[in-house]
This record gives C-alpha cells, structure tokens and sequence, in this order.
C-alpha cells in the first residue's frame, strides 16, 4: 500500500498548523524572558504533556516496537525507574531550581563553582544534544523517505528545516503548546495503531499473548548480574536511574519547562503526572512490538526500525497511516524543537552574554538566540545524516549516545548540591575525567551501555572531590547554593516552607507524591508475574 491523497492531506494540514502556531505565538515574545520562559504562565497539564513528548519522540513510536521484536519487553528497565526519578526530582532538585530564578541551569553552575565549570558543561550540553537531537531526525526521516520516493537525506533536510523554523518563531510558547497538541497526535495515533494491529492479527488476544510469551517476547526482568548482559533489571535500577535522574533533573532541555510554571504546584503536578505516564506508554509500545512478533511469525528484518513501519504502510487504512505518520512527525519535532530551544537559551546566557557580549541589551540576546537556532539546527542535521546507517534500534542508539555525558554531568551537579568542599578545578577534572572514562569504557569492553551513567557518575563525584580537597577545597561562601542551604535559608528567613499543601523548600515531599512509589512497585510485579 502507498501513502495515499488523503494521507496527504492530513500529513500537510499538521505541518502547515504547527508553523503557523509558532508565527502566531512568536508575535507575544517581547522579551527574552518570554522567548526563554514564557513569562512563567504554563499550568502542570501542559508542562507534563511536553515533558512526556520530549521523552517519548518519534524514536519510541518506530523503535520501542523494533526494540521488543528483536528481544522482548526487558527494554523496560530503562523507564521502570521513570517513576522513583520523577518523585526524587519533584520533592528536591525542581523546587531548588525554581527558587533560584536562573533560566539557564548552567547559571547555577557559576555561582556554585565558577565560570569554568560552567562553560565546561554548557558545552558539553551543546554537544550532547547535537548527537541526541541528530539522531531524533532520523525517524521521521525514515518514515518520509519509506514511504515517497524522496531519498532520505533530503527528508532529513525537510524535517531539520521545519523544526527551526517555528522554533525560532516562536520561542518556549511554541515548544510547550506544539508538545500538547503533538502528545495528543501521538496518542490518537498509538492507540488506532494499537486498535488495529490486534484485529489484524488472525488471533484473539489471550492467544496473541499466548504466543508471544512461548517466544519469549513477554519476557520483561532479567536478573542476570553480568554488567555485558544487556537491559538487566540491575541496569535499569541503577544506569537507567542515573540517566533520567540527569535527562529529567539537571538537562536544561527539560529543566527549562519547569521553569515556564505559573506555581511550585504546577511544577509538582506536572512531574507526577509524567511520571505515572512515561512507564505505562512506554509498555504499550513495547508491547505493541512483541504482538507484531506474532503478526510477522518472527520474520527477521534487517534493520529493527522497519517493523513497525512495514506493518503500517501495508495494513493502516486510508487517512489512518497519515495520522500516524503525522504522530510521528509531531514526536519528532517535539524533540527537536525542544532541544533547539534549550542549546539557544545556553548559548546565549552561558557563552553569548558571559564571554562574547557580556553588555547585551534583552533584544540583542533574543535576535543571537534565533541566529544559534539556525546555526545549531545545521549541525544537528548532519549529525543525522553521519548516524542513519545504525543497526541499533533508534531509541537504543539515542540512549546510549547521551550515556557518554549524562552520568558525568550529573555528577558535577551532586557535587554542587551535597558537598561543601567541591571547588571548581575539582568539578572541571571530574567532569572532563569522567567522559574520558566512559569513552573508553564504551569502545574497549562489553559492558551493557547503561552502566556507563554510574560510571560517569562516580568518576566524576570521587574525582572531583578528591581534587578539590587537594586543591583547598572551595574557599568562597556558597550558603543557598546547596540542598542544605536553601533549605536554611527558608528557616533564618522565615519563609513559608509549603502554599496550597506543596512544599517549596526542597527535600520534603508530599504524603500524595508517594503514590509514585507504590506505582513503581505494582509495575514491577506485575512485570514479574507477566514474564514468569
């Protein structure tokens, strides 16, 4: 089956939308406080629906299938912590980011440490991205270029070009409200997807499921303690717990969005309700992988990321597969978007307004982050074009790419929140000597890639404090800028701790947020007991 005239239709309806919404939000950026922030209006609603289509992307609609046809549903690990993270995150390092009142958490990075550090990880971040983002491109790509004649180079150009394009008119704005109305894209498109690739498979369910657990496709915790074995439950509890602590807690791209919050409230609500989400739509489409097993009799394709693709063009009706390619576009460019947004914001304060023009009025730091936008959309696309040749399952490609920095630059941000005598030549040399590590660790052993996170990780932490004790330790006075003195300054100042029942200082947690726990552990036995 061929993309049809309707398909067409809805493909360029959305496209057409999407840049006209970012001209007409763009128009309300008068500042880079809005273009940055969004003036802080955004309610929890539509901070955790862009929080969960940043995550989710095109990468999960083509991958996650692909990845559970290949081995199963184990590939769950990495979300299953999603929860115990999200809780973490909403009752310590959201509320201390919040109060700080920095747009950029690289801000915190100089008054903590200094100036190198900061520039160090602002870098780091840019480059980070620049592999991530470029490798996001390349599924939405590869579903244009699967199903037109259009090579999949120039659909790489198309999607890059898109993106930039409404992120540099619109700002933040544009992000958040285009993430909403893609998340709901995304889930009409999973759920007919879902809808029609159970009718079509000549089963009823409990016999689908039937099947795919004697092939082993249900199969969902491995507690295998070899550090090669890949995505054991050990991995994703401890690896898998370090990277979303670092994607969720300290990257800016989603730190940003807690900061566009009317309220410590929204901020709370929105964490939460992503946290419930991300597991539960994740299982779905990894589950959706493992009935295709089924539909396809184990058929073996070379390059996992067709899987899905093939049952769609082949099986989805009229108008249908344009939905779902529009959802995939939509989780794309929700990505991209995002992270175009967040390299702009870093750039400017973090570069642009400390090292090249450190006198820059508002309006010249919004006309320079547009100008990055462009230049840094570049760059991404030809990362995309070097990586869409992957045997790896997209979505495990993504992952591992970003494991080479985030345990690393993670670690520096502990070393800010919990230590007194970190300085800055020890948070440099720790960061620097834990991509190192990983990158070796990477290329020259068979350890599974998640571990390389708490690696990162603990490189850094105990290289960079031993080198700051060395060093003398941190000689200025850092008072607020630690978990513990934030929370002391809430008690000399006589701040209110709590508003409408949400804490506001960090480190307290709601009675309502342990719900995140209790979800964790129904999820993990019922894993259990669906593999068993």
């Amino acid at each position: 089956m061929s993309i049809s005239n309707l398909d067409w239709l809805v493909i360029v309806f959305f496209i057409v939308f999407i840049i006209w919404l970012g001209v007409k939000l763009g128009k309300s950026n008068e500042t880079k406080d809005d273009y940055f922030k969004g003036g802080r209006t955004f309610k929890w609603w539509a901070i955790g629906l862009s929080v969960i289509a940043t995550q989710v992307s095109a990468v999960t609609f083509i991958g996650a299938p692909g990845w559970a046809y290949q081995e199963g549903l184990f590939s769950i690990v990495l979300n299953l912590n999603i929860p115990l993270v999200m809780w973490f995150i909403g009752g310590v390092l959201a509320p201390f980011f919040y109060n700080s009142g920095v747009t950029s958490v690289y801000e915190y990075l100089e008054e903590r440490f200094g100036p190198l550090t900061r520039t160090l990880m602002s870098v780091a971040f840019i480059f980070k991205m620049i592999m991530v983002v470029g490798t996001l491109v390349y599924a939405p790509a590869l579903v244009l270029s699967s199903i037109t004649i259009l090579p999949l180079n120039a659909t790489i150009a198309i999607m890059t070009v898109i993106s930039i394009a409404y992120t540099i008119l619109g700002g933040i704005k544009a992000v958040i409200w285009t993430d909403v109305i893609q998340m709901l894209i995304l889930w009409a498109g999973l759920i007919l997807s879902f809808i029609i690739v159970i009718r079509t498979v000549p089963y009823n369910f409990m016999e689908v499921m039937s099947l795919a657990s004697d092939a082993g496709r249900l199969s969902a915790l491995d507690f295998n303690l070899s550090l090669s074995t890949p995505n054991t439950v050990w991995a994703g509890l401890m690896g898998g717990t370090i990277l979303h602590l670092s994607y969720f807690g300290v990257d800016q791209a989603q730190v940003q969005r807690v900061l566009t919050a009317k309220s410590m409230k929204n901020v709370k609500y929105s964490l939460w309700f992503s946290g419930v989400v991300a597991l539960f739509q994740m299982f779905i489409f990894l589950l959706m992988g493992s009935i295709l097993y089924v539909y396809f009799e184990g058929q073996a394709f070379s390059n996992p990321n067709n899987v899905f693709l093939d049952f769609a063009i082949n099986n989805l009706p009229s108008g249908v597969l344009g939905l779902i390619v529009a959802a995939i576009f939509a989780s794309a460019m929700s990505s991209i978007d995002s992270a175009l947004n967040s390299i702009s914001a870093v750039f400017v304060k973090d570069i642009y307004e400390k090292w090249i023009n450190p006198e820059a009025k508002s309006n010249d730091s919004l006309r320079v982050s547009r100008i990055i936008t462009l230049v840094w959309g570049i760059f991404i696309a030809f990362f995309a074009f070097l990586v869409s040749n992957t045997e790896l399952s997209i979505l495990e490609a993504i992952s591992k790419y970003g494991s080479y920095m985030l345990g690393s630059m993670l670690g520096v941000f502990i070393l800010g929140f919990y230590t007194k005598k970190a300085n800055q030549i020890g948070s440099s040399i720790g960061l620097i000597s834990g991509i190192l590590v990983v990158a070796q660790v990477a290329q020259n052993t068979e350890v599974f890639w998640m571990w390389n996170n708490l690696i990162g990780v603990t490189v850094t932490l105990v290289i960079g404090y031993l080198i700051s004790l060395i060093t003398g330790g941190e000689e200025k006075e850092i008072g607020k800028l630690t978990i513990k003195g934030q929370k002391q300054y809430f008690e000399e100042e006589n701040l209110e701790e709590s508003k409408d029942n949400i804490y506001i200082m960090p480190g307290k947690f709601e009675k309502a947020s342990y719900a995140l726990l209790a979800y964790f552990v129904i999820a993990f036995i019922l894993l259990y007991l669906l593999g068993a």
